[in-house]
């Protein structure tokens, strides 16, 4: 038995909260960017990543919300989990970059 899905402000807090993570990682993937240009290849290859990951979390994250109205166990749990792995593997691009500074 499914329940229906809430109708408050919960469900758009959530998003709003990942909208939030995502830019805070593209904008780690812009200072790295920054940071590697000219100076460092590796950091520059990380920048890229970062950004191309953020931007898909971001996307995945809106993907999720915006059909959940319709179809709220369309998968979003397995897309909610790829977004946070996301954010774990940008977590670990910054660790390294930080490190090898």
């Amino acid at each position: 038995m499914s329940t229906p899905r809430d109708p408050g402000l919960q469900p758009e807090r959530t998003l709003l909260a990942w909208r939030r993570t995502s830019l805070g990682l593209v904008a780690n993937g812009v200072l790295l960017l920054a940071s590697g240009h000219g100076t460092s290849d590796v950091r520059l290859g990380l920048g890229i990543v970062v950004t191309v990951l953020a931007l898909s979390c971001w996307a995945a994250v809106t993907a999720v919300y915006r059909r959940g109205a319709e179809h709220p166990a369309l998968g979003s749990e397995r897309v909610l989990r790829l977004a946070a792995g996301l954010v774990l593997v940008v977590g670990v691009f910054d660790l390294y970059a930080v490190v090898t500074r």
